[in-house]
Formats: structure tokens, sequence, C-alpha cells
């Protein structure tokens, strides 16, 4: 079970990357994190209207991949609708 630091570094993570996605015209970013039966789930959330978080499941894939190649197991991009 990761420690308040490791989920720190790896919400981090996440978002630089989607940082990095703007270029490529993705405006998404992290709205909140939970950690439930040792998954951590990171809710990420439109960064401007009418961009729907949902149409970037690709991207939230790739970068959930990502973290598996650097050891980073068991952590989920759920898409969702900022409050």
């Amino acid at each position: 079970m990761p420690n308040t630091q490791q989920i720190s570094d790896i919400v981090q993570k996440v978002q630089d990357q989607l940082k990095i996605a703007e270029g490529d015209g993705i405006y998404l970013k992290v709205s909140g994190e939970r950690l439930d039966d040792d998954w951590l789930y990171i809710a990420v959330v439109p960064a401007k209207m009418g961009v729907r978080a949902s149409d970037h499941a690709g991207l939230m894939s790739q970068i959930e991949r990502k973290l598996r190649a650097e050891g980073v197991d068991q952590v989920l991009l759920v898409p969702a609708i900022d409050d």
C-alpha cells in the first residue's frame, strides 16, 4: 500500500503527463485521488469548457501504461465531471 508521499509522487507524475498533453490540445487536470483496496483512483476532469474527459480515455490509458512500465501498479485514471 503506498504511503502519502508515494501517492503525491504518483499524482504529480499524472499531472506532468496531462500538462504535456496540453501541447496536443488535450486539456485535462487531476481533481482528486482516493486509495481503495490498494488501488489508487485518480479523477481526471476537463481543464477547459467544451472538453470531455471521457473523449480522452486513450490518453489516460497511455499514462496508466507508462506508470506500470515505471513499476507503479494498481493506479486507475477515472474520467469525471468537475463540480
